[in-house]
């Protein structure tokens, strides 16, 4: 049986049960084009499971099959979105979180996608799992090693804006010295800055419009 999860830039994701057995399989579904540049992303995800393999955190792959399906691990378990205010042990989570990062990091892979929490699951343990590799780098990709090293910064960044976002509480020393923005983020942070100005103004001259009739 097969169940629809969702649907996105890499195909559909879907829930398949076999003989009492659960997984995911993410399917490259799409036209001639698209359906080659999913085959593609999920190989190149299919590559970041293969040096994770082993890691506590990350869920097993049981392979890419000949028409591009990608098959993995199925974790019980609710999004960091969902469940991060009722963490029983939020600094417990995120030390192990952190912790899940710098090992991926050390295997040659940085997710670089980790600011959507809901590729951060909380299992039925309490114990953090990383999901989603498709917009994975890997470090022998990068030449000389630059982009790999910003991609596992903002990794790290992600790690600790999440982390704050759930901790009601200033951020310590020790968690500070993980966070480094990256020029590409701090660019971003000032356009997104400018468009909200932009937006206020907007909305106030609007306002002043709706009062003037």
């Amino acid at each position: 049986m097969e169940t629809l999860l969702s649907s996105g830039y890499q195909g559909t994701v879907y829930l398949v049960e076999e003989a009492g057995q659960r997984y995911v399989l993410k399917r490259p579904s799409g036209s001639l084009l698209t359906g080659w540049l999913r085959r593609a992303m999920l190989r190149r995800e299919y590559a970041a499971y293969q040096r994770l393999q082993g890691i506590a955190g990350i869920p097993a792959c049981a392979g890419l099959g000949p028409d591009g399906e990608l098959k993995l691990e199925f974790i019980d378990g609710d999004s960091l979105r969902n469940a991060g205010y009722s963490l029983a042990d939020k600094a417990v989570f995120f030390t192990a979180l952190r912790e899940l990062v710098q090992s991926i990091h050390a295997a040659g892979v940085a997710h670089a996608d980790m600011k959507r929490k809901d590729n951060i699951l909380v299992g039925r343990d309490g114990q953090p799992w990383l999901i989603d590799f498709g917009s994975a780098m890997l470090a022998d990709e990068s030449g000389a090693g630059w982009l790999f090293r910003q991609a596992c910064r903002m990794d790290l960044n992600a790690w600790f804006k999440i982390k704050y976002q759930f901790v009601q509480d200033a951020p310590t020393a020790a968690d500070r010295e993980y966070f480094r923005p990256t020029s590409a983020e701090r660019i971003a942070r000032a356009l997104r800055r400018l468009w909200r100005k932009i937006s206020r103004r907007q909305q106030r001259n609007a306002a002043a419009a709706r009062n003037d009739d």
